[in-house]
């Protein structure tokens, strides 16, 4: 084990290094955007002598359900600005899978499963 822990040493370490690292980063590019003009929505690129960078300004919006229940039939129906989406309950289809096999079997051609990269996390005793 003790070869892990020189792993979890190493880590740490570089973790504390990547954080630095961030803080810069983040540093630098507040001076960007502070020097160059950025759209209030979208990206704009900015053509330097020695460089191309591009500003890009997300916005995120959500909708309350209840207003939006309220204001809906206020424009055409064609021109709500939202979407209905249907998406994967993990804990059901976990449920499914593990307490009633033969179920599952029958739906779960209608999902895809895919695992993601494993979480570390190390912190000193």
């Amino acid at each position: 084990m003790s070869n892990v822990d020189g792993l979890a040493a190493q880590w740490l370490q570089l973790k504390a290094q990547e954080k630095q690292l961030i803080a810069k980063r983040h540093t630098i590019e507040a001076q960007i955007t502070k020097a160059l003009d950025a759209k209030d929505e979208g990206t704009i690129t900015h053509l330097l002598d020695q460089h191309k960078i591009s500003l890009t300004q997300p916005v995120t919006r959500k909708v309350d359900a209840v207003q939006w229940d309220k204001v809906k039939d206020k424009i055409p129906e064609h021109m709500h600005p939202v979407k209905h989406s249907i998406s994967a309950d993990a804990v059901g289809c976990r449920y499914l899978a593990e307490k009633e096999p033969v179920m599952w079997r029958k739906i779960a051609k209608a999902f895809e499963t895919k695992q993601g990269k494993i979480g570390v996390k190390v912190e000193v005793l």
